[in-house]
């Protein structure tokens, strides 16, 4: 797949020296993926104070990380699509601005129905955003070596986005109020739409995309049915997974899916083209990242309880326990690029689910007794070890073989397995620790259902390792055997080089031409 190169014909005069740095326009679409980490992770962890501040109910309270979490994933092909239809630069410079307002609307608001609509319109912009951002990386930077540190990074900063995210909730939280936490990311997300302006490339000629109608029936039906299926997936542990207040929009959500399934078959103009579904590679790394999210969050999740409940943390105490995990993640991210330009994906993919299934066992293990150096820190060292190769290698290959004009979609579809993975994974552990913990609190009656909660962690990883094993291919995209095999053709091209002079430079004859002189 060859991306889009930058002519000056197709840059617009000030641009063209700007894009010439790639790297700017690496730093700004990273940003924004940091972004919206922080304000997933970082609004959890200060939700009793935002309960007594703004005047949530208990039962309401949710809806300050579920709002966020239903938009983000309904709209992610709506946003993904219209960048491959407008322009990602467009769509993202659209997405980060829209995400900034309503960042800053929810560190004002003071009532709950304010503060849910805020936080679910937020959830657009960074459904606008994170699609058109790795859309910009994918036909910025060539197949290859390259384009494998550039994704290393946006994902890196997704992880680190996690990290922070907790920190900056716990800090701020606990010192100045939860409220700076939103308009610290309005100011940066305003910043990086300024930023965007400067370093996004306009091109005039960008897309080859000749039919640019939108697919409205798909869109609403694809939209209200991630609704759906999110909601369920949510609310199921809650209210009771046959419940009818959860069960009958699961069945609307499955019946809008099939309706979307035939029209998207039929329309000349869809808004997820069915033909991206012909890769396997494809498709493996949508089944993968949703195991990924879901051992991600699982693990997220039951480890805090698990600090907070077993090891008596504070909330602080528990983000400051967390910080080795970011930094590793970041540190693995560089080691697995390297890795990478000898090993097949596949084969790095399956150590890290093997990383994985360890953590999850070795979280297992957690007593009441236990130190933060016997158990967390060795568990939070092998989740790093291999959520980071695992994450990697999953989005290399998921747009390894889509065309231009559909890497927006691709990264949208990819990014909302991604999102379901999030209720899938909490949903899994939580039946499973539920149905082994009595209704006791103490802390040794709730270790049986955390230990199950981990195994499950575990097991959830070993599924991953599964599909990579029989769906992935066995050989790598053409760009990645090309990346494994630079190192040697960077060999031959220096040894061709040298044996031709350079202009104005006599070469000297081999000993065979020295012995066909002599005898002429």
């Amino acid at each position: 797949m060859a991306p889009i190169e930058p002519s000056p014909s197709t840059l617009r005069p000030w641009h063209r020296r700007l894009d010439e740095n790639k790297g700017l326009l690496l730093f700004a679409v990273s940003t924004a993926q940091l972004l919206d980490m922080i304000s997933m992770s970082a609004v959890t962890i200060t939700l009793p104070a935002v309960m007594r501040d703004v005047g949530f109910k208990v039962n309401q309270l949710q809806w300050v990380t579920s709002a966020y979490a239903l938009t983000y994933g309904a709209f992610l092909l709506l946003g993904g699509r219209l960048g491959d239809l407008s322009s990602h630069r467009r769509i993202y410079l659209l997405g980060v601005t829209w995400f900034s307002i309503w960042a800053l609307v929810n560190g004002f608001a003071k009532d709950p129905i304010v503060m849910s609509v805020g936080r679910a319109l937020q959830g657009i912009g960074a459904a606008f955003t994170i699609p058109s951002a790795l859309a910009l990386l994918t036909t910025t930077y060539p197949a290859g070596p390259e384009r494998t540190k550039a994704l290393a990074i946006f994902s890196g900063t997704g992880a680190m986005g996690s990290v922070v995210g907790v920190l900056l909730g716990g800090i701020l939280g606990s010192t100045i109020g939860w409220r700076w936490i939103f308009y610290i990311t309005s100011t940066l997300g305003f910043l990086m739409g300024i930023m965007g302006v400067l370093v996004i490339p306009v091109r005039d000629n960008e897309l080859t995309v000749t039919d640019r109608r939108v697919d409205y029936v798909g869109t609403t039906s694809f939209t209200l049915g991630i609704v759906a299926v999110i909601y369920y997936l949510s609310q199921g542990p809650v209210t009771g997974w046959a419940s009818a207040s959860t069960l009958a929009p699961f069945l609307v959500g499955m019946a809008l899916f099939v309706l979307f399934v035939f029209w998207e078959s039929r329309i000349e103009y869809p808004i997820m083209p069915l033909r991206i579904w012909k890769s396997q590679r494809f498709i493996a790394s949508c089944l993968g990242i949703t195991m990924i999210s879901a051992c991600l969050n699982a693990m997220a999740y039951f480890s805090s309880l698990a600090l907070q409940n077993v090891l008596g943390y504070t909330a602080l105490k528990s983000s400051y326990a967390y910080v080795i995990h970011g930094v590793g993640a970041m540190v693995m991210m560089v080691l697995t690029t390297n890795v990478l330009a000898k090993v097949r994906t596949k084969i790095v993919t399956l150590v890290g689910w093997m990383f994985l299934i360890a953590a999850g066992c070795c979280w297992a293990q957690i007593q009441t007794t236990s130190s933060y150096g016997s158990i967390p820190v060795p568990a939070l060292l092998l989740n790093c070890m291999g959520l980071a190769p695992c994450f990697l290698c999953l989005q290399i290959n998921s747009v390894a073989e889509a065309k231009d004009e559909d890497q927006g979609v691709v990264g949208a579809c990819y990014n909302t397995f991604l999102q379901i993975g999030t209720p899938v994974g909490i949903a899994v552990s939580n039946i499973i620790a539920n149905s082994i913990n009595p209704a006791t609190a103490t802390k040794a009656a709730l270790l049986p259902g955390y230990h199950a909660a981990f195994y499950s962690y575990a097991g959830m990883a070993g599924v991953g390792f599964l599909i990579t094993l029989f769906l992935a291919p066995n050989r790598d995209p053409a760009s990645m055997r090309q990346q494994q095999g630079a190192s040697a053709l960077d060999k031959t091209e220096v040894d061709l080089e040298s044996s031709v002079p350079s202009e104005g430079e006599t070469r000297a004859p081999t000993p065979e031409e020295g012995i066909k002189e002599s005898q002429s």
